[in-house]
């Protein structure tokens, strides 16, 4: 058996980027590093990098995931809390930032999703909203 594949809506407006990803669990396979934004799928040639303006997520309360840019090392961006299950946004434009990009070296810089604890019936809902260059 093997983790879910992911529902995902992308739009994409010159550098502006909207990321749908819903994923349900019928087994308990994680997830390990699985892009969530691909940098080499970006159209007109925004493959750079990833500007993280801002990520809205929800969860049920027995799985948890880890969103990091991919490096040489992988950079860590944010964690779910297990058996959290209200919405949180995450605003990374707050007072005036410029958002969150990738300062690690090498890899690809794509953002990847990590799950752990997953079990049937669980549920991770993602809408993330960036930039790309």
């Amino acid at each position: 058996m093997a983790a879910p594949t992911p529902s995902v809506y992308s739009r994409q407006v010159g550098h502006g980027l909207f990321i749908s990803w819903n994923a349900v669990w019928t087994t308990t396979d994680d997830m390990a590093d699985v892009a969530v934004i691909d940098l080499s799928a970006m159209l007109d040639g925004y493959t750079n990098g990833i500007n993280l303006q801002r990520v809205l997520f929800h969860t049920t309360g027995g799985i948890e995931f880890t969103l990091e840019f991919d490096a040489t090392a992988d950079e860590f961006l944010l964690s779910s809390v297990l058996a959290g299950t209200d919405p949180v946004d995450i605003d990374f434009t707050w007072n005036g930032l410029e958002g969150l990009v990738k300062t690690a070296t090498g890899g690809t810089g794509d953002l990847t999703i990590t799950t752990t604890d997953a079990a049937s019936g669980d549920e991770i809902n993602l809408m993330i909203w960036a930039r790309v260059n």
